[in-house]
C-alpha cells in the first residue's frame, strides 16, 4: 500500500510477504533508524540485535545479538555503521509516543520489539486507522531532535544518482591529476570487500580499454594502491583527454588470483575504490562501492580518539632516522638501516604473503617490528591491515616455535634476486646464523611500532595537533588497530618520524 501525505509531499509504504525488497531499492536509507534515535536514550537498555557495517579492517559486517539487553554506548564501535537496530520498546513508550490506548497496552504481555532500518516496524498488529496514526506520529517525531545519535554516518543513497555521479566525476578528475603529473597526490587505496582474500592474492589482472583498444595489465602481487596501475596506463598513452581517461577507470575489470591460479576475487576496477575527498565544504568517502557522508559529530569524535590513542601509544625509543630528503620512498628509508647494529631489514620479504615487518630493532628487553609508511592519508587503512596480520601472525608463531620467522631469515638468506637492494638484505645473514636469529625473540618483549612521515608543508605533530591532520580514514583506522592490538595482548606504539 503507498500512502501520500498532501501537507509533508512524502511518499509511505507498507509491504506484505516479498514486497519490502522492491521498496527498499527506492526507499530512504535511515528512516526508521532516524524514527529510533528520537524515541530511546544513548544509555537506555534497548538493544536486542544489530546489523552493522565496518568501515576499517577486513570484518565488512557483523550480525550481533545479545544475551542481555545493551545500550548505545555499550555497543559502540568505532567505524561501525549500523543497518539495522532490533531494540525494546516499553509500554510508556508506546503509549506517549504512538499514542496506543490503555487496552492496546493491555493486551501485551511485555515490551514490545520495534525493527529499524530503511524501514520502522514495531511487532503488534493495528488497525488501518492506527496505521495512519502512527505515520502521523514518525512524521511529528522527525521533526524533533534526536535524543542519540546512532550513525555518525551517511550513506549515500542508490537512488540519489546526481550526488553519486557527481562525486565519482570529483574522484576520477582530481585521479586525472595523478595521472598527468605524479607529483599531484591524491590517494586511492584499492582494495575488496573480500579484503583478506585480496590481500593474499597472488596475481593481479586489469582488463582495460584505452582508446577503444583492449589492454590487459598483469602484477605478480595484490596492488594497493592506483598509482601502480596509473604507470602502466601511462606506458601505452600519456595524452589521454579527461574524458577519455575516466572512461578507461569505468571500463576497467580488476581480477585477483591465488597460486594456482584460481580466481579469488573479481569486480570492475572503481569498485576497489577506497577513497576520501571533499566537496564543497563536506567530506565524503568512498568504502568499495559505496559513498558515505561524513557528519561533523563524527569529525570531532575522531579527533578526540585518536589524540587520546596517539598520546597512549607514543614511541619513545630506540631513537628513529629522520626523514631526510633523499629518501623518496619506504624502501629507501628501510634500507638504510641495513648494517645497523641491532638492526635487521625485511621490506618486501612477504613469506606467506605476510609482511612482517619492514625492519626490526632490538634492545635487553624488547624488540620491535616496524611498518612504514610515506604520508598519513587513506592508504593508512592498508597498512593498519597489514600491522595486525602479521601481529596476529607473529603472536601465534611465538607459541608454535617460531616456524614463521625461521621461514622469513630463510626468505631473506636464500635470495636470488640482484638488485642493490637484495644483495645488501641477503648480506645482513652472512655472519648470522638462523639459531642466533630466533634466540632474539626469546626472551624479549614483541612490540610493533606504525611509524609514519608527515608529507605535508606545515609542521604537525600527530599527538599535539591531531585536528590539523585532514584524513579521517586514516584516523579512524589507527583508532581501530590500536584497539585490535589491545584486543590480542600485543604491545603497539605509534610513531612520527622527524623530517
Amino acid at each position: 500500500m503507498i500512502l501520500y501525505n498532501k501537507d509533508s509531499a512524502k511518499y509511505f509504504a507498507t509491504t506484505g510477504g516479498y514486497g519490502h525488497i522492491t521498496i527498499q531499492e527506492i526507499s530512504t536509507n535511515d528512516f526508521g533508524l532516524e524514527i529510533l534515535s528520537r524515541i530511546i536514550n544513548a544509555d537506555d537498555k534497548a538493544l536486542k540485535a544489530t546489523k552493522e557495517r565496518s568501515l576499517t579492517g577486513s570484518i565488512q559486517g557483523e550480525i550481533k545479538f545479545f544475551r542481555n539487553d545493551y545500550n548505545i554506548y555499550e555497543n559502540e564501535n568505532f567505524g561501525n555503521v549500523y543497518n539495522e537496530i532490533n531494540a525494546i520498546i516499553d509500554k510508556k513508550q508506546l503509549k506517549e509516543v504512538f499514542d496506543f490506548s490503555k487496552n492496546d497496552i493491555k493486551s501485551i504481555k511485555s515490551n514490545s520489539l520495534c525493527v529499524a532500518k530503511n524501514s520502522f516496524s514495531l511487532k503488534k498488529s493495528i488497525s488501518f486507522d492506527e496505521l495512519l496514526s502512527i505515520i502521523n506520529k514518525c512524521e511529528n517525531l522527525l521533526n524533533k531532535p534526536s535524543l542519540v545519535e546512532i550513525n555518525s554516518f551517511e550513506k549515500i543513497a542508490k537512488t540519489n544518482k546526481y550526488l553519486k555521479d557527481k562525486l565519482y566525476t570529483h574522484l576520477l578528475s582530481d585521479l586525472y591529476r595523478n595521472y598527468q603529473d605524479e607529483k599531484e597526490i591524491l590517494r586511492v587505496e584499492i582494495s575488496h570487500k573480500e579484503f583478506d582474500k585480496y590481500y593474499y592474492s597472488n596475481k593481479v589482472i586489469i582488463n582495460s580499454m584505452i582508446n577503444k583498444d583492449k589492454q590487459e595489465f598483469s602484477f605478480e602481487y595484490s596492488i594497493r594502491e592506483i598509482h601502480s596501475i596509473l604507470k602502466k596506463i601511462k606506458t601505452i598513452n600519456s595524452e589521454l583527454s579527461v574524458e577519455d581517461f575516466i572512461a578507461t577507470m569505468k571500463n576497467s575489470h580488476l581480477t585477483s588470483f591465488d597460486e594456482n591460479g584460481d580466481i579469488l576475487t573479481e569486480d570492475s576496477l572503481i569498485n576497489h575504490f577506497c577513497a576520501e575527498i571533499t566537496m564543497g565544504s563536506q567530506n565524503f568517502f568512498l568504502i568499495e562501492k559505496d559513498w558515505y557522508r561524513i557528519k561533523d559529530s563524527f569529525i570531532n569524535k575522531i579527533n578526540e580518539q585518536a589524540s587520546h590513542f596517539s598520546k597512549d601509544y607514543k614511541y619513545t625509543k630506540p631513537i628513529l632516522k629522520k626523514w631526510d630528503n633523499h629518501f623518496s620512498s619506504e624502501n629507501e628509508y628501510n634500507a638504510s638501516y641495513i648494517g645497523d647494529s641491532n638492526s635487521l631489514v625485511f621490506d618486501r620479504f612477504t613469506p606467506q604473503n605476510i609482511e612482517a615487518c619492514d625492519f626490526l630493532k632490538w634492545d635487553e628487553n624488547n624488540i620491535y617490528f616496524y611498518h612504514v609508511k610515506k604520508g598519513f592519508n587513506n592508504s593508512m587503512r592498508d597498512l593498519c591491515n597489514q600491522v595486525f596480520i602479521a601481529a596476529r601472525r607473529i603472536l601465534e608463531d611465538s607459541k608454535t616455535g617460531y616456524n614463521f620467522l625461521g621461514l622469513l631469515y630463510d626468505y631473506v638468506a636464500e635470495c636470488e634476486g640482484n638488485t642493490d637492494y637484495s644483495l645488501k638484505a641477503k648480506q645482513q645473514f652472512d655472519d648470522f646464523t638462523k639459531e642466533q636469529f630466533l634466540s632474539l625473540f626469546e626472551q624479549r618483549n614483541i612490540i610493533f611500532v606504525l611509524a609514519f612521515v608527515d608529507t605535508a608543508v606545515t609542521n604537525r605533530d600527530i599527538t599535539q595537533n591531531i585536528d590539523l591532520f585532514y584524513s579521517n580514514i586514516a584516523k579512524f583506522s589507527l583508532i581501530e588497530l590500536a584497539k585490535k592490538m589491545r584486543n590480542i595482548d600485543v604491545k603497539f606504539q605509534i610513531a612520527q618520524l622527524k623530517k
